[in-house]
């Protein structure tokens, strides 16, 4: 500050007096703000008791409904606020960008942002999203842990959890025993392709969720605790080499390479595997298609071991805009979004997974997810994808070098070499 401060006084003979006050208040407010950010205080649960006036809330497309039927029974609830839903667009993509162009801006359109699992360390890392640490504290009881795991970034939480997704196994009841490792699900397609094993192998962000996965449920890791670069090891070449094999060996139809999640669903519908990889949405889906009531649902299989295996944590997580003028307002409705009753709401009606457990017992939600009793084996088990600021890099160094050891291109232990520099490239970057 003292630095600046000098600058800024010598400016004063060059731009004159007035000219270079305005210029020195403006660089200071900055300068303050900046280390506001960096070190504010964490939110206080309790003002959201104050809460009043509007509210504004960013988040995706509202295909479903759910956003605006949030907002409706927020502003039921609340009658000293006036809750309302700005679409960013349909793609995450979209989203983001729009998010960051505001933020760039310090816009206050927004009191509080949908985020996606992986955003939350690139846009912290900005300073952009206010801490919710002790929101979190008074909520973690509740939580599913793994849940609040996706909003953890240098030691704070910088948003809540409102819904929650991992994967699933899908298989053939009429066909198969429910498989209790990797292996043995592999070993149904190797013995009959008929029986193989459906999953998203396309070059993109769905091919980095496939391939952790099977890298968690093998104990790897991509980063280790200090955020250093770990995956180039024995693990990763086992799960590298496994994944390859299958392929090879007929475990798994080469057109998994250009599957996306709703092509593994018709290709499951159609008979084409026996067992797959999916997400909750694909169950109400099969329940309307040739194979109804002969399919069920389970956590993903362990690795060498019966026993569940690791998913990948997906989902919506909300956060408070740093900007925001009505900090309280955006308080309360996280705390709407995320309490018991809404939770219920959101899986009864939406068959959205409730991040918070209690629902999971809830008569309509097991009613509307006849499995979700195995969603929530799932979803405690499940991990978060790596953290980091620049998570979209990282992933792409995973689906790119994972998607040439599945096409043959490279080998096993070439590929962990290759993904390893990759990602620490992408570290390099920040």
């Amino acid at each position: 500050m003292m630095l600046t401060q000098r600058r800024l006084l010598r400016a004063v003979t060059v731009i004159g007096a007035v000219s270079a006050l305005a210029v020195a208040l403006t660089a200071c407010s900055d300068a303050q703000n900046a280390d506001n950010v960096a070190s504010g205080a964490p939110l206080d649960p309790a003002l959201a008791k104050s809460a009043k006036g509007d509210i504004t809330v960013c988040g995706p497309t509202d295909s479903s409904g759910v956003w605006k039927a949030t907002m409706a029974a927020f502003n039921k609830a609340h009658p000293g606020t006036t809750a309302n839903y700005v679409e960013l667009g349909a793609s995450a993509d979209d989203q983001l960008q729009q998010i960051t162009q505001r933020m760039q801006t310090k816009s206050n359109q927004c009191d509080v942002f949908r985020l996606d699992v992986v955003w939350t360390a690139q846009l912290a890392a900005q300073g952009w999203l206010a801490d919710m640490s002790k929101v979190i504290d008074a909520k973690l009881g509740k939580l599913i842990p793994s849940t609040a795991e996706t909003l953890l970034y240098k030691d704070k939480y910088w948003g809540v959890p409102f819904y929650s997704n991992t994967g699933l196994l899908y298989y053939r009841t009429d066909q198969t025993k429910p498989p209790q490792t990797w292996q043995q699900l592999y070993s149904y397609g190797e013995a009959d392709a008929k029986k193989g094993f459906l999953y998203q192998a396309s070059q993109s962000e769905s091919l980095t969720v496939s391939f952790l996965e099977l890298l968690y449920s093998a104990g790897g890791q991509v980063l280790n605790d200090k955020g250093e670069v770990a995956v180039n090891s024995p693990t990763t070449v086992e799960v590298l080499t496994f994944m390859q094999n299958g392929i090879n060996k007929g475990a798994a139809p080469k057109a998994v390479l250009t599957y996306d999640e709703d092509a593994t669903r018709l290709a499951f519908e159609s008979g084409a595997g026996s067992t797959m990889r999916n997400y909750p949405y694909a169950y109400a889906a099969g329940q309307k298609s040739d194979i109804a009531d002969k399919f069920a649902v389970m956590p993903l299989p362990g690795w060498k071991t019966a026993g569940n295996g690791v998913g990948v944590l997906g989902g919506s997580n909300v956060a408070v805009s740093t900007f925001s003028k009505n900090q309280a307002g955006a308080l309360a409705m996280v705390d709407f979004m995320t309490g018991d009753a809404w939770q219920e709401r959101i899986a009864a009606d939406n068959a959205l997974a409730p991040a918070v457990s209690a629902a999971y017992d809830s008569e309509a939600v097991k009613k509307a997810m006849p499995f979700s009793q195995e969603l929530l084996k799932a979803l405690t088990s499940a991990k978060s994808r790596p953290v980091s600021p620049v998570y979209p890099q990282i992933s792409q160094a995973i689906y790119q070098t994972v998607g040439k050891v599945l096409s043959g291109e490279v080998a096993p232990q070439a590929g962990a070499t290759q993904m390893a520099d990759k990602v620490a490239n992408a570290l390099r970057t920040f």
